[in-house]
C-alpha cells in the first residue's frame, strides 16, 4: 500500500509540475499598414488601412491578455501608433508615443508586446504622427472581464463601437505639405 501512495503522489505532482501553465494567454496579431482609398465625407481620398481595413481591426481581449502585434509599414512615411487602454508587458516605452518609441521606417516593422489589464471596457488604438490619425489607422479594442471575476453591474442588452475623427476634404499629406511651407 505504501509504494501505492508514493507512485500516486509522485504522479500528481508531476502532473502539477508539467501539466500546469499560470501564465496569461497569448493572442497573436499581424498588421499590415497600407494607403487605400476611403471616402469621407463623400470625397475620395487616400487614406491609412490596416490589413485592407478602415477603420483598422477590432481588438476583442480578456483582462490579463497578453497581445503580440506585429505591425508592417508599407507606407512611404514613419508611422506609430499610440495604445489606449493597454499596458506594455515588458517594456513601458512601448506607449506610442514619439519620443518614447522611435517610429516605424518604411518598409520596416515592429512587435508590441502589451498586455490588458483590469480595466474592462471600450479603448482604442490610433496613429500618433503627423496628421496620420485624421488619414485613418485607428481601431477599438474592447477589454472583457475574466469569466471567473463577476463585474458589479449587469451586462449590457447590446453593444457596438463608434469611432469618431477629424476629416478633411484633402489628403492627409497635402495638409503636411501645407504645413512645411508656413
Amino acid at each position: 500500500m505504501g509504494d501505492s501512495k508514493l507512485i500516486l503522489c509522485c504522479f500528481i505532482a508531476c502532473i502539477l509540475f508539467l501539466g500546469v501553465n499560470g501564465e496569461n494567454p497569448y493572442r497573436y496579431i499581424t498588421w499590415k499598414v497600407t494607403y487605400g482609398d476611403i471616402y469621407p465625407l463623400g470625397v475620395k481620398q487616400q487614406g491609412i488601412l490596416i490589413n485592407g481595413q478602415f477603420p483598422g481591426p477590432h481588438i476583442d481581449a480578456v483582462t490579463n491578455d497578453n497581445l503580440i502585434i506585429s505591425v508592417y509599414n508599407y507606407l512611404n512615411e514613419p508611422f506609430l501608433i499610440s495604445w489606449n487602454g493597454v499596458q506594455q508587458r515588458r517594456n513601458s516605452w512601448q506607449d506610442g508615443v514619439s519620443g518614447t518609441n522611435c517610429p516605424i521606417r518604411p518598409g520596416k516593422n515592429f512587435t508590441y508586446v502589451l498586455q490588458v489589464k483590469d480595466q474592462i471596457g471600450s479603448f482604442y488604438y490610433f496613429p500618433s504622427l503627423l496628421f496620420h490619425k485624421a488619414a485613418g489607422g485607428y481601431g477599438a479594442i474592447r477589454i472583457w472581464s475574466r469569466p471567473k471575476i463577476p463585474v458589479p453591474f449587469p451586462s449590457p442588452a447590446g453593444d457596438f463601437t463608434v469611432l469618431a475623427g477629424d476629416w478633411y476634404k484633402r489628403n492627409h499629406y497635402v495638409r503636411i505639405l501645407f504645413l512645411h511651407l508656413l
